[in-house]
């Protein structure tokens, strides 16, 4: 019943001036333009002006404004502002419209005698399982402002680990990219030319420049099934359709076989991993609820499915360290540090322990590949185009000795 709403708001943008007297401009959704008005008012603005927005490109909320928008609240709630004028504050200062737009609302929720956390949960696509549960647990201890200190610490510790790989292959990536679109722009539009001329001399090509132009040639027929491959992927990116599940974990399997980009991309994962649980048991979220929002932090199709299976095995009684073992996914330290933790009672500061280490684990990783593929890519590369080259050039060394 709470989906029908949604369903029937539109986007309006407004005008007004704040209790200072200074104009202010944003985009809120509504039922309707008096609605509209009526939310922008109690926020205490005054002439408003609202104009309904037939059509509006989605405002993208990135992790890193989130982690800021976190951190400002928490600072707010540890000087002792109430959660609505906090709320106020952050509207007026976030710079990202489509941040902006979904606080507005999560005020006007609040303001209406809605609890924070289930103000949130209905916006499920920027506030995870774990914000909205380490929301609720501070609502419910009275320790808000000390649990949104830690879920800011939480998000930025996971958004530099998402920058750290980002830095760390964009280099690598782009060199590639840019390199494979010269060796396609050979083997499309250059080798077909000499291969006109070689055939006009009626002399037999050598074993690589047949190989060459077997290759051209392979590319031009088969260049048409790039534009299906591209449509195949954006499909792939269908949150639901289970055929789009299947194909996002098969991606996210061969990735992780990689030999050097594999163990990358799992160290990071389960750091990640063991910083949200972490997080979640230390806000006294039960180990089997906590698994729910950590597998939706993992934000890694396979790691993803492995936590959903961790939770249904933790809940049949079996213990999360020799479900981690029987899982093959996580290392042997992490597995150790949980069963040590279990034993302990301190299984919260010991997965923190177990993130901080696979974050170590993971700047010498990030160091380590970015000092190796650099100079491999520029020997693979370079070699590959000196070939094609060397194999261009061979016949008309050989017709040369002819004649």
């Amino acid at each position: 019943m709470s989906a029908q709403p949604d369903r029937a708001t539109a986007q309006f943008r407004w005008h007004g001036l704040d209790q200072q007297g200074h104009r202010q401009t944003g985009q809120i959704q509504a039922l309707n333009a008096d609605l509209a008005r009526v939310q922008l008012r109690r926020q205490g603005l005054q002439q408003v002006q609202v104009q309904r927005l037939w059509w509006s490109p989605p405002d993208t909320v990135k992790a890193k404004d989130l982690a800021v928008m976190t951190r400002q609240w928490s600072a707010m709630l540890r000087a002792g502002v109430p959660v609505v004028q906090a709320l106020g504050m952050l509207c007026r200062s976030m710079s990202a419209k489509g941040l902006v737009a979904v606080m507005q609302q999560v005020r006007s929720d609040v303001e209406s005698g809605v609890a924070l956390h289930v103000a949130l949960a209905k916006h499920p696509k920027l506030f995870s399982g774990l914000y909205v549960h380490m929301v609720q647990a501070g609502e419910a201890a009275g320790i808000l402002d000390t649990m949104m200190e830690r879920l800011s610490l939480t998000l930025e510790k996971n958004e530099a680990m998402r920058s750290k790989i980002r830095s760390a292959l964009m280099y690598p990536i782009a060199v590639m990219v840019v390199a494979l679109g010269i060796l396609v722009l050979i083997l499309v539009l250059v080798v077909p030319v000499f291969q006109d001329v070689f055939q006009s001399f009626g002399a037999e090509l050598p074993l690589a420049t047949q190989m060459v132009v077997g290759l051209s040639d392979a590319l031009v027929r088969a260049w048409p099934a790039a534009l299906p491959l591209g449509f195949l992927l954006m499909w792939a990116k269908h949150p639901n359709h289970p055929a789009a599940n299947r194909l996002r974990q098969w991606l996210a399997r061969w990735w992780l076989r990689w030999p050097v980009l594999g163990p990358l991309l799992t160290t990071a994962v389960v750091a990640r991993w063991a910083q949200t649980l972490s997080a979640l048991l230390a806000a006294g979220v039960p180990l089997p609820e906590a698994l729910g929002p950590t597998a939706q932090a993992c934000d890694h199709p396979v790691f993803e499915r492995t936590t959903l299976q961790l939770k249904r095995q933790v809940e049949q009684g079996h213990s999360l360290s020799d479900c981690l073992t029987q899982s093959g996914r996580f290392p042997a330290m992490m597995v150790q540090l949980c069963a040590t933790g279990e034993e302990t009672g301190a299984l919260d500061s010991l997965l923190g322990r177990a993130g901080s280490l696979m974050e170590s684990a993971l700047d010498d990783q990030v160091n380590g590949l970015s000092s190796l593929l650099e100079p491999l890519i520029i020997v693979v590369l370079g070699g590959f185009i000196g070939a094609i080259l060397v194999a261009m050039y061979l016949p008309i060394f050989s017709l040369g000795q002819v004649f």
